[in-house]
């Protein structure tokens, strides 16, 4: 079973309803009825189709359970699926979670490390070495890391400035050349 395939599935409220009644332990067709409050012409085609799917099985005569191994199977081909797009996303493990393609997801506040790290990306791949801005710019260039993040521009420039990625004078910023490790500037 797929995870398209479970979504699919589950989307059909009666669906819906027979399985959780299943996985709550119900196995008898009088029983699902009574939790699901599903007449029998409405809950037979949707215990056929999950049996037909293989998300329920037969265990006995005229019971029925949750096939453990197909919903894990399932479960399991979405968390590589999301792993393969967190990784093509982002390719720097350090960075995923928090930075993906060119949206800042969210910045970090317990770890140093990784706060300094995304800040480092967002500077690097936005600014240009010697190159001074004024601050509308700044605020315009860090607008579209920001799109459905919980940091808004200011913020961003704000904390940029504060760790020392950007230096601000009269109303002007510049990129700060950082030597160290984990600086890509």
């Amino acid at each position: 079973m797929t995870p398209e395939t479970f979504t699919v599935l589950l989307s059909d409220s009666a669906v819906r309803r027979v399985f959780s009644a299943v996985a709550l332990g119900s196995s008898t067709s009088a029983e699902i009825l009574a939790a699901t409050g599903l007449a029998a012409p409405e809950a037979a085609p949707a215990i056929g189709r999950l049996l037909r799917e293989g998300l329920v099985v037969p265990r006995g005569r005229g019971r029925l359970a949750v096939d453990e191994a197909a919903l894990g199977a399932a479960a399991e081909i979405a968390g590589r699926r999301l792993r393969e797009q967190a990784e093509a996303e982002q390719p720097d493990p350090g960075l995923r979670g928090y930075v993906r393609g060119t949206v800042l997801v969210r910045l970090p506040e317990d770890d140093d490390e990784t706060r300094r790290a995304v800040l480092d990306h967002v500077a690097a791949t936005t600014f240009e070495a010697g190159r001074e801005y004024d601050e509308r710019t700044v605020t315009d260039l860090l607008r579209p890391w920001c799109e459905g993040a919980a940091v808004d521009p200011v913020s961003l420039r704000r904390s940029l400035v504060d760790d020392g990625f950007l230096h601000r004078e009269s109303g002007s910023y510049r990129l700060v050349s950082l030597v160290g490790p984990g600086s890509s500037s």
